[in-house]
C-alpha cells in the first residue's frame, strides 16, 4: 500500500509538472511596456486583464532618464526586429515584439482564442468591431468633433439594441470594448445616450477595466 501511495504521488507530481510545462509552452511570457496615463496603452492592459492571461507590466519613463526609459524601450524594439521609435504601447510575447495599440489588442485576442483557460476576446460581430475601432483610431485630436459624435451615436445605437447586458460587438466583452473604453471614459457622453452611459457604468464595475483606470490620465495622445 505504501509503495502504491508513493507511486500515485509520483505520477501526480509528474502530471502536474507536465501540465505546467505544457501551459508555459502554450502561453509565452507576455510583457506590456506601458504608461498608466496613456489611453492607447490602456487598451492593451484592458485586453490582457479581460483574457485572464498572465502578463507583466513595465512602466516606461517617457520624460527623462532613470528607471526604464525610452532608450531601453527602443532597445526592446530593436531586439524584436522593429525600427526603434520609443513610443508606447509595446508588447513582447516571448520573442515576438509588436506595437500599435489596436494591433496589440488583436494579437491578444488571437492568443486568447487558443490559450487554455483564457477568456476569448474574439467579437461575435467582427465587421462591426473593425468599424468601431477604425472610427476610434481615426478620431481627430480634439475633445469635440463631428467624427467623435458619430462614434458615440453609433455606439449608443448598437448598445440600445443589445440591451442592458450587451457589449459593443456582441453579448460578450471583446476587442471592440477594449479599444473604445479608454476613450469613452475621457469624453463627455451625450445626455440622451442612455445606453452608452449605462454601458460605461457597467464597465467601471468590471475589474478588467477598473484596474486600468487611474486618477490622472492624458487626455488623448
Amino acid at each position: 500500500l505504501g509503495n502504491a501511495s508513493l507511486l500515485a504521488q509520483s505520477c501526480c507530481s509528474e502530471m502536474l509538472a507536465f501540465s505546467t510545462s505544457m501551459s508555459s509552452l502554450t502561453v509565452p511570457p507576455i510583457t506590456l511596456y506601458t504608461h498608466t496615463a496613456c489611453p492607447f496603452a490602456q487598451r492593451v492592459a484592458i485586453a490582457l486583464e479581460a483574457t485572464g492571461l498572465p502578463f507583466s507590466k513595465v512602466e516606461v519613463n517617457l520624460y527623462g532618464r532613470g528607471g526604464f526609459d525610452k532608450s531601453q524601450l527602443r532597445r526592446v524594439e530593436s531586439d524584436g526586429g522593429l525600427r526603434p521609435k520609443g513610443y508606447i504601447p509595446v508588447m513582447a510575447i516571448g520573442d515576438e515584439v509588436i506595437r500599435e495599440s489596436s494591433t496589440c489588442v488583436e494579437r491578444v485576442a488571437a492568443l486568447s482564442a487558443t490559450a487554455p483557460g483564457a477568456v476569448s476576446l474574439e467579437p461575435e460581430d467582427p465587421q462591426l468591431a473593425r468599424e468601431l475601432i477604425r472610427l476610434c483610431d481615426t478620431l481627430p485630436k480634439a475633445p469635440q468633433s463631428a467624427a467623435l459624435d458619430q462614434l458615440l451615436r453609433k455606439a449608443d445605437a448598437v448598445l440600445a439594441v443589445r440591451g442592458e447586458a450587451g457589449y459593443l460587438a456582441g453579448s460578450a466583452f471583446s476587442v471592440a470594448d477594449a479599444c473604445l473604453l479608454p476613450f469613452l471614459q475621457r469624453v463627455d457622453l451625450p445626455a440622451d445616450a442612455a445606453a452608452l452611459r449605462g454601458y460605461l457604468a457597467r464597465a467601471h464595475a468590471m475589474p478588467a477595466f477598473s484596474r486600468t483606470v487611474v486618477d490622472s490620465w492624458w487626455w488623448w495622445w
